[in-house]
Order: C-alpha cells, then sequence, then structure tokens
C-alpha cells in the first residue's frame, strides 16, 4: 500500500461541505477526548474506541450539523481518541483538543471513486491537479482510505491510501557507505562527500520575525490580521517543501549508489535541550532524513543499519580501533 497527495479545488458548494465535516469531526474527536479522560479521572473506569462509536452513532441522529455529514467520518474521530492514548502509553505526548484554527482534517473509507481527475465524495465531484501518470494510477487501483485536510493557508490537500503490491527493488550492489549527521555540513560520508545543511529556517528568519511582529501587533479579529497569518503560514510551507525537496534529492542519491546504509541513532529530544543550539537542530530536521531513509531502503530494497547512541564512534580511531576516554570537542576532526 501507498500514500499519494494530490491538490483539491473545490467550488464554493464543495467547501462549505468539507468544511461541515472538519467541523463535526473536531467536535466529535474533542467531545471523545474528554469523555474519555473524565470517565477514568472521576470514575476509574476506561471506554474502548468502539463502545465510544457506539455512543456517537446515536449522538450522530440527535445534532442536526453532525447529522448532515458522512456517518464513518464522524464515527473515525472516536478509534482516532483511542489511538492516541494508546501512543502516550507508549511514550508520545497526552493527546490535545482540535483546535479551529490549526490544520483540519478527517478521513473516508468508503465509496470513494475517482474518474477525469475528479475524487467522488458524498454527492460531490471534487477537482484535483496531478501528473497522467498518477492521475492514471488512481483510477486504475482501489482506494482504501481518502484522508481530506485544510492547511493553514486555506488550500485544499487529499491523501489517497492505495492498495497495490509494487515490486521497487533496485539490483543489488555490493558497495556500502557509512553517514554522519552534522550542523555544519548536513551529512559527511565515509566516501568523503559532503551534503551541504542548506539552513532553510536560517534564511527566512528575518522575514518572518518581522512578520510575527506585525501579526502581534495587529488588531484582533481583523482583516489585516488573517491577512497576515496567511502569510506566516506561507513561509512555513515554503520552508517545509524547500526542505522536503532536498532531502528526497538526498536520500535518492544514497539509495541509488549503495546497498547498505549505516547511520547513527541520535536523541534528537535530548539535544534540543541545549538552548545554543536548539533551533539549528531543529532547522536541520536529521529525524525527517532517518524517517526518509528507513521507508525508502523497505520500498528498494536496500539495508539500513542503525548504530547505538553509546557507541563511541567519535573517540574511536578508524584505523587502530583505539578508544580515547576523554575528547573534547576541539580536538574532533
Amino acid at each position: 500500500m501507498k500514500n499519494y497527495k494530490v491538490r483539491l479545488y473545490p467550488t464554493i458548494k464543495q467547501k462549505e461541505m468539507l468544511e461541515q465535516h472538519f467541523n463535526g469531526y473536531r467536535f466529535a474527536y474533542n467531545l471523545c477526548l474528554e469523555y474519555k479522560s473524565t470517565l477514568w479521572k472521576d470514575y476509574k473506569k476506561n471506554i474502548s474506541g468502539f463502545d465510544m462509536q457506539k455512543e456517537l452513532f446515536i449522538l450522530n441522529k440527535e445534532i442536526d450539523f453532525l447529522s448532515i455529514c458522512k456517518v464513518e467520518c464522524i464515527r473515525d474521530a472516536a478509534l482516532n481518541v483511542d489511538k492516541s492514548y494508546k501512543k502516550f502509553f507508549n511514550g508520545n505526548g497526552f493527546p490535545k483538543f482540535k483546535s479551529r484554527k490549526g490544520i483540519q482534517s478527517f478521513a473516508a473509507y468508503q465509496s470513494i471513486n475517482i474518474k477525469d481527475n475528479k475524487i467522488k465524495f458524498f454527492k460531490n465531484n471534487i477537482k484535483f491537479r496531478t501528473s497522467q501518470w498518477l492521475s492514471k494510477k488512481l483510477e486504475n487501483n482501489k482506494i482504501k482510505r481518502v484522508t481530506f485536510k485544510k492547511d493553514l493557508e486555506g488550500k485544499y490537500w487529499a491523501s489517497l491510501l492505495i492498495d497495490k503490491k509494487e515490486n521497487l527493488e533496485l539490483l543489488k550492489l555490493e558497495k556500502s557507505v557509512g553517514i554522519d549527521l552534522g550542523l555544519k555540513d548536513l551529512i559527511i560520508t565515509s566516501d568523503g562527500e559532503f551534503f551541504e545543511n542548506k539552513k532553510y529556517l536560517k534564511n527566512q528568519y528575518y522575514k518572518l520575525r518581522t512578520l510575527q511582529r506585525k501579526f502581534a501587533k495587529s488588531k484582533k479579529n481583523g482583516k489585516n490580521r488573517e491577512k497576515l497569518r496567511i502569510k506566516i503560514a506561507n513561509k512555513h510551507n515554503k520552508i517545509s517543501n524547500q526542505r522536503f525537496h532536498y532531502y528526497h534529492q538526498i536520500t535518492n542519491t544514497l539509495i541509488r549508489e549503495n546497498q547498505t546504509i549505516c547511520i547513527e541513532s541520535l536523541k534528537i529530544k535530548e539535544m534540543v535541550k541545549n538552548r545554543s543550539l536548539s533551533k539549528s537542530i531543529s532547522d536541520v530536521s536529521w529525524g525527517l532524513l532517518t524517517q526518509m531513509l528507513e521507508y525508502k531502503c523497505k520500498w528498494y530494497g536496500r539495508e539500513l543499519i542503525k548504530i547505538n547512541t553509546y557507541f563511541p564512534s567519535s573517540k574511536q580511531c578508524s584505523n587502530c580501533g583505539n578508544i580515547k576516554k576523554e575528547l573534547k570537542l576541539s580536538e574532533r576532526i
């Protein structure tokens, strides 16, 4: 199964329909989260996602603005609350209430059809634009799930999950490489190749700071405030898109040229606590790069080896294997 993302171009009526679903899903999610947390806090009782779904089904008929939405999209909120709680017990943060000012989304699973660059959903044919290759692929394969999303700029997107097994494995090579992640240079390979750290956030920092100051001083609920909010969201989207594009180029190069890739596993959450480097570490996004390498290695039949965080790679001599116990930052090469 593979996910593909396309930009939607809904009409005014279709936007209204999508907004109704965004609002309904957000209301259902927040209601389930409050219900589940209150039950545990007051009565030490846990309720499953399926039990909350049953209660949502009854509410769906009684509340007017929920009854005009597709039932499965609203009921999906109960399962997602349950999933977020399970993630919390596995070490993630506590689930938060969804805000109408944030990114909006909901998912649909049934009766999703694609024809002539249009997604048929809830008696609406919503236009999207993409390449001819992807358009044919979406039409000819079964859609398992579609996630509708509205970003902070007000743009609409759809992520489509296709149920198709593809053999993407590349020809096997004998070459292997070790990569070192850094701030001065993004990647230094064992072959001596350097990949530049483009510092996308730092390059846009002064423009962002100016816009954010204007936004902070603007009148609440005013038109200028909304325009500034969209401009700030636009800047952040531009930064993330540039970073994604660059990291895709790097990972594709590494995957094409090497059979085995060795990478250090870093504790980024601990590293970000360093105040002098936290902004640079957040900007460089090592986690995103590692994530891309992981799923691309699975797709293309490559091997990714993660080195233990506490392995003394910097202190160990590459020739004789001797380990220097105390190594200052100024002594590193």
